[in-house]
């Protein structure tokens, strides 16, 4: 991903931390001037830094620093390397902060020492020092420095097991990522970054840097994704500096504890730690798989999203909802473990198969019938240009869906209050009753879903919430965006109605429904009548039975 920067960089630091050596290969990478401002004062002067402090003093070497400082900046974008005390006199410090971002390179005092040595630099403020005095000199007045160089608006460590081309590396990505617009997920000291962008998955190191998860990291993906995202797992890998990745298989039938076990063990093996992070890359199951072990390793670790489908990306990879399915029902077993971060590569989507892209297609959908009217009609106007993968329509579309799920997540976290998170639940308790009737193994998550809203816009109807022309318009979308009609499998209406009773959001015997109550807006219903429930999966029955085995339309609203 290319992201233009538009602002000089300025290196600071103590000497010997690689401010030229990394400053040069930064300007290189950007095809920008590169300056380091102690040669120009050389080359003002005609004498050697050395020369100028014993015959004029340290004064007058900073007042000539700050006057190349301003003729450089009046240049343009540029890479400069700052003198190692340029930041003690407050003009250059102004005349940074004017122009541009301020790096601080620092290294080990030790690092530093050997350094020096193995340069044989005449460095002034060392010299006549032997090894001893030097190290305790240069931890003096790295101590004494510390206040200048903390003002730094980035820290990279120049160590010696790190090659100076992937710091300059790690430096242009993580202002890059500064320079994005990401979402946010508001929850408070755990609050967190949703990035969409064409492709992002080599800077995922840059937003490991800026969200502060531990740099240890391992992937956890599956075999599917493995074979169509390939390159992009490469480049994630690459930036993770080589971190190791697991698959299973993948699918939905694998949801479950004994895979999550598996990954654990895994991790186990592999030396992890409280100090890993666990990235999911895949679609919901293995985002669901992976936080969820994230969740109970060692008590928890951090762990980021890299969704690869629509459905994850604007679902199940943000709020923080983690699990297993049971027999007995689907999520059933899982935990409440935000992400630190939220990585989406639009770029992801030109592998998926057409039946998984309809099933994220179900998801936005849903934003739009509960919180935004708005979306609706983009949608409604705009879904030829969604099918064929417009990127700045699908950008908008997949913005404006985590805008609202985020938005909802932050109110209501852990789906404790009335009207709040449960929101999202739109279409799902039909749809999970559909996805129980098909073994969770031919019907997708997302068209499940699809169905459950047309199911449950028919039950608001029969109730007498939602009118019939809205119903119409519904649907219509819903037909629009070429989502199925029809539940074409082995349909039982009483396993149907036993599993809307098992799903997660019952409570006590409570049958909960969330219905609309116009487009824009829904409302939770508790324990409506059997006889409507069953008429709504009807509905969406290719064959229905006859008219004497179905329920009688007598509830207010009806004929719909």
């Amino acid at each position: 991903m290319k992201i233009p920067l538009t602002r000089s960089i300025f290196f600071t630091g103590f000497m010997a931390t690689g401010k030229s050596r990394i400053g040069s290969l930064t300007a290189a990478s950007l095809g920008w001037k590169f300056f380091d401002t102690d040669r120009l004062v050389e080359e003002r002067a005609g004498k050697t830094i050395p020369e100028i402090f014993a015959e004029q003093g340290e004064p007058a070497f900073r007042a000539m620093e700050v006057e190349v400082l301003r003729e450089i900046c009046e240049g343009g974008p540029m890479v400069a390397a700052l003198g190692g005390g340029t930041l003690l006199n407050p003009g250059a410090l102004e005349l940074v902060r004017q122009n541009g971002v301020l790096i601080n390179l620092y290294a080990r005092p030790e690092v530093i020492l050997e350094r020096v040595n193995r340069k044989q630099d005449s460095r002034p403020l060392l010299a006549g020092l032997d090894d001893a005095a030097k190290l305790v000199k240069i931890k003096a007045m790295l101590t004494e420095r510390k206040p200048v160089y903390d003002l730094a608006d980035f820290r990279f460590e120049s160590g010696e097991d790190t090659p100076h081309h992937s710091i300059t590396r790690r430096i242009i990505h993580r202002l890059q990522v500064e320079q994005l617009d990401p979402l946010w997920v508001e929850l408070g000291e755990r609050r967190y970054p949703i990035y969409i962008e064409e492709d992002l998955s080599g800077h995922a190191d840059a937003i490991a840097d800026k969200t502060d998860c531990p740099r240890h990291s391992v992937i956890a993906s599956d075999q599917m994704i493995k074979a169509a995202q390939g390159t992009m797992l490469e480049q994630l890998r690459h930036a993770l500096r080589g971190a190791p990745a697991f698959y299973w298989r993948g699918g939905e039938q694998e949801k479950s504890l004994a895979s999550v076990q598996k990954l654990i063990t895994w991790m186990l093996r592999k030396n992890c730690s409280r100090k890993t992070t666990v990235y999911a890359v895949g679609g919901g199951v293995t985002g669901d798989m992976a936080g969820f072990a994230a969740s109970i390793f060692m008590r928890g670790v951090e762990f980021v999203q890299v969704p690869t489908t629509l459905l994850s990306m604007v679902d199940s990879s943000v709020g923080g909802k983690t699990g297993v399915n049971h027999p007995l029902g689907k999520n059933l077993v899982g935990a409440f473990h935000q992400p630190r971060a939220v990585i989406i590569s639009l770029s992801a989507l030109s592998t998926l198969p057409h039946g998984e892209f309809l099933a994220g297609l179900a998801e936005v959908a849903k934003y739009a019938v509960i919180r935004d009217n708005g979306l609706f009609a983009d949608l409604d106007q705009n879904a030829a240009a969604v099918l064929a993968k417009d990127p700045e329509t699908l950008r908008r579309v997949i913005r404006t869906s985590c805008a609202i799920k985020a938005e909802v997540v932050g109110r209501d976290e852990r789906e404790r209050e009335e009207g709040g998170r449960a929101v999202l639940n739109y279409g799902h308790t039909f749809g999970h009753a559909f996805e129980y009737l098909a073994n969770y193994r031919d019907l997708p998550h997302g068209l499940a879903v699809a169905l459950g809203m047309r199911c449950a816009a028919r039950l608001a109807v029969r109730l007498g919430m939602f009118t019939a022309e809205d119903e119409i318009r519904h649907n219509a979308l819903l037909d629009r965006l070429e989502l199925p009609r029809y539940f074409r499998g082995r349909f039982d209406a009483e396993k149907a109605w036993e599993a809307t009773g098992r799903d997660k959001k019952a409570e006590q015997n409570k049958r909960v429904f969330i219905l609309p109550r116009r487009i824009g807006a829904v409302e939770t219903v508790v324990n409506p009548p059997k006889a409507d429930v069953l008429a709504a999966f009807y509905s969406v029955l290719e064959h229905p039975p006859t008219a004497s085995d179905s329920p009688a339309e007598t509830t207010p609203g009806a004929g719909a």
